[in-house]
């Protein structure tokens, strides 16, 4: 009963968060906003000029259980944890690591002018054992559990702030990339811009799965560096 009622009051946190402006000074709604963001996610950056906050890439556990998600703990970076390193863990111990893992990292903005508006954007991506990088989900592969955990957060901040909401029209946060326009591809055949276009949206999304069919062989990607497609993604990905 009591985790119903927990969950209920998380829903109308939420609700409310999306539906309220914040009329207080920048340094109070920011300050609440970091404070929450910090006690699940205790990696960020935080760039209060532009009233940003993004938190590193940290490891969901239990991420393949549909139970209690939202509740279990996250597991923050650390040495021999994270996005950068998780490639090199399965090394030497292929039998004790080779499952997939999940990390989700947000951004967390403070937006406007006073009343403020708070935006909560989550992002999830997966590794899978062999792979370089994890891959950010998008769209039909957003994880169920990347919702649930983004109500958290905003249900955390609202927790600190809503002494200060005001009522406002909700804002739908989305979670569209912007695509390259092939005409923006000026004298080459349609198909070649076409080619540059998906090229373009690669590297802007660092896809390295997309990117690599795009690639000679032998491209040189960098004077005096050597050719090979396969060096340059590893170059670029390290």
């Amino acid at each position: 009963m009591a985790l119903a009622a927990g969950c209920q009051s998380n829903k109308k946190d939420v609700q409310a968060a999306k539906t309220s402006a914040f009329d207080a000074d920048f340094a109070v709604i920011y300050g609440a906003a970091i404070e929450a963001t910090r006690a699940s996610y205790p990696n960020l950056e935080d760039a209060p000029g532009r009233g940003a906050i993004k938190t590193a890439w940290h490891q969901v556990s239990n991420a393949n259980t549909e139970e209690n998600l939202a509740s279990s703990p996250t597991m923050a970076n650390s040495p021999g944890m994270g996005m950068g390193n998780a490639a090199n863990q399965s090394g030497g111990m292929p039998t004790r690591l080779a499952y997939k893992r999940f990390f989700i990292r947000f951004d967390v903005a403070i937006t406007g002018g006073r009343p403020w508006r708070l935006k909560v954007v989550g992002h999830a991506s997966m590794w899978e054992p062999g792979a370089a990088e994890p891959t950010e989900l998008r769209g039909a592969a957003r994880p169920s559990w990347l919702e649930s955990r983004t109500d958290v957060l905003i249900a955390s901040i609202y927790k600190r702030i809503k002494g200060f909401a005001v009522p406002m029209k909700e804002v739908v946060a989305t979670d569209e990339t912007p695509r390259a326009d092939p005409s923006a591809f000026t004298d080459v055949p349609p198909p070649a811009a076409r080619a540059l276009a998906s090229l373009k949206d690669a590297v802007a999304g660092r896809d390295y799965t997309a990117l690599r069919p795009l690639l000679a062989d032998d491209v040189v990607w960098s004077l005096g560096g050597g050719t090979g497609a396969d060096i340059a993604l590893a170059t670029w990905q390290a």
